[in-house]
């Protein structure tokens, strides 16, 4: 099962920010970063994460999970704080634990999208999907698109 667009976008904006916090602890000198800077890309990586990952199914999370709601959010807003305490005092340590939850929020969300793929549940409206087809919202599990039926018959396909 290979993983939806939006965890792929999500895992490269990860995998961006544990490098630059990577590079930043071993005092690469190609980045001559301040605690502060770096703090600040990793935090925007972050935001960029859960924006394409968590933002375009938000509404079908309030209705779903309420531990996983719960957990992620908690973790979402300890990344936060740690994002602001790293801005505000230069701290080594809150952008270590922003860097930290950071993974941990992408792990749990990345887990939860796969698992709800196999469990033949639609990524993007909840439903129960028969095959890879879910024809409740038209979305494609094999091509990662939503394909919408127009009044001609056409079809036309969404990223």
């Amino acid at each position: 099962m290979r993983l939806p667009k939006r965890d792929i976008i999500a895992s490269c904006a990860v995998a961006a920010a544990v490098v630059l916090y990577v590079l930043w602890r071993a005092d690469a000198a190609l980045l001559d970063m301040s605690v502060r800077a770096t703090g600040l890309v990793v935090l925007v990586l972050g935001f960029v994460a859960s924006a394409s990952a968590v933002v375009p199914g938000f509404e079908r999370l309030l209705h779903g999970n309420r531990l996983y709601l719960a957990v992620t959010s908690v973790l979402g807003l300890g990344a936060l704080v740690a994002g602001i305490v790293t801005l505000w005092s230069s701290s080594t340590t809150a952008l270590g634990v922003l860097t930290g939850l950071l993974v941990l929020l992408w792990g749990i969300a990345t887990t939860h999208h796969v698992l709800l793929a196999r469990a033949g549940v639609c990524p993007e409206c909840g439903s129960t999907v028969r095959e890879t087809y879910c024809e409740v919202c038209g979305y494609d599990l094999v091509r990662q698109t939503r394909t919408d039926v127009t009044r001609e018959g056409l079809h036309r396909h969404h990223v």
